[in-house]
């Protein structure tokens, strides 16, 4: 009976988002587009993956858009609510209380979920796509694309998409086989994190502590502990490493000031595996490290004055080359690059790799001594593939793609 019910509501769910694609979206997208001025509401919920801020304050410039800041407590990471209002309020962002307020009241022409994970948690169910068929949904990646799995392609959100934003038409012509729809709601924009990361060191506020002037160095580890991943993503090599990290700090103390940059839910997932006075004698271990310190929110900073990364994160195999420093990944496994985006698989070729701690010590060494053959070869990758098309920024393409001005007059 249960197996019946679920296949009952999931004809019932491709009905209905048939029936909005090809009666709503054309109606809708007539509208806005003649509109003076056209509602954007941004769902945020964490300070780290909030990748629209960009695009965020170039609407608030132009004058045929209003952009509405919402802001929501995370059902993955409670605590950064708090950590997301300091940031707004530093900023004077002002922003919605969607834990108050009814999102219909604000009446958006245009959503743009934080996450893609409707499904999975990632929101509460009164932000459900169903609840919101008034608007427009348009999604932007929180971080490049890097994966070819097929369970990232047949997500509920990129099925009512009206607009998907991607880096380059590489990537999307990899991807076409795979794409809902045929591809027709995906756009190739560049997305806002290239604006974000393209920018001199002197432009972005220097995080580091260090003042001595010894080589910095981020350890950036995942989350993505035993059993504790999706099928694909089974990056972590923390808790073959994090011991060992620590010893290299305390031993290159003189040469090396470090950053411990975790990914934000590393320490939820640590919990259940070492409970909370282990994970939090670990974390406090880097806050009041001589040669060290703990990073726990926005990166930009720390990847622009930094002089390299040691890493296992997906995403930022690509985002550290914005830096064109020298970066090591820790390989878990000799499979990490099959199911590799085109894009992925060349930042990550261009990684010096770890398999043992040898070779761990071995990059820091040649960090300190400035040795770095890699360094051309990634500076060739940055300019063939890393910036926005048309010359023009990914906030400023996705603007126009949005009221289908210039290069994507064409698009629906």
């Amino acid at each position: 009976m249960t197996g019946i019910r679920g296949r009952a509501g999931r004809l019932r769910e491709k009905i209905q988002c048939n029936i909005y694609r090809c009666l709503f979206l054309p109606y809708k997208i007539r509208q806005i587009r003649q509109k003076e001025k056209i509602r954007v509401l941004f769902l945020v919920s964490e300070l780290s993956p909030w990748k629209t801020e960009e695009l965020f304050l170039e609407m608030r410039k132009h004058p045929r858009f209003t952009p509405i800041l919402g802001l929501f407590t995370s059902l993955e990471i409670p605590d950064a609510r708090k950590h997301l209002e300091i940031y707004c309020k530093e900023k004077k962002y002002n922003f919605v209380d969607l834990d108050m307020v009814d999102m219909k009241s604000l009446k958006a022409d245009v959503i743009f979920y934080q996450k893609p994970y409707i499904d999975w948690g990632a929101y509460p169910q009164k932000m459900k796509i169903e609840r919101h068929l008034y608007a427009l949904f348009c999604y932007i990646g929180y971080a490049f694309n890097t994966m070819n799995e097929k369970w990232c392609f047949n997500l509920r959100l990129y099925r009512y998409a009206w607009q998907v934003y991607y880096e380059n038409e590489q990537l999307v012509k990899e991807r076409m086989p795979f794409f809902l729809q045929g591809g027709k709601n995906v756009v190739v924009t560049g997305l806002p994190i290239q604006d974000r990361l393209n920018i001199k060191p002197e432009n972005v506020i220097d995080p580091w502590k260090d003042e001595n002037g010894r080589k910095r160095i981020i350890y950036a580890p995942h989350h993505t502990l035993p059993q504790m991943h999706m099928e694909g993503i089974a990056y972590s090599t923390f808790l073959y490493y994090y011991d060992f990290i620590l010893e290299m700090a305390e031993k290159y103390k003189e040469d090396v000031y470090f950053a411990f940059k975790p990914h934000p839910i590393l320490y939820k997932n640590l919990l259940k595996v070492w409970g909370k006075e282990r994970t939090d004698a670990y974390y406090n271990r880097w806050a009041s490290l001589e040669n060290g310190q703990l990073e726990t929110g926005t990166y930009r900073g720390l990847f622009m004055h930094s002089d390299a990364m040691i890493h296992d994160c997906g995403s930022f195999t690509i985002e550290y080359h914005y830096t064109k420093n020298p970066v090591l990944y820790l390989i878990k496994d000799d499979h990490h690059a099959d199911n590799l985006s085109i894009i992925a698989r060349t930042a990550f070729d261009l990684h010096y790799k770890a398999k043992t701690r040898e070779d761990i010590e071995q990059f820091i060494q040649n960090v300190i001594n400035e040795e770095d053959p890699l360094k051309q070869d990634r500076e060739k990758f940055f300019k063939d593939c890393l910036l926005p098309p048309h010359g023009k920024t990914a906030c400023e393409n996705i603007i126009n793609s949005i009221l289908g001005e210039v290069e994507y007059k064409k698009q629906k």
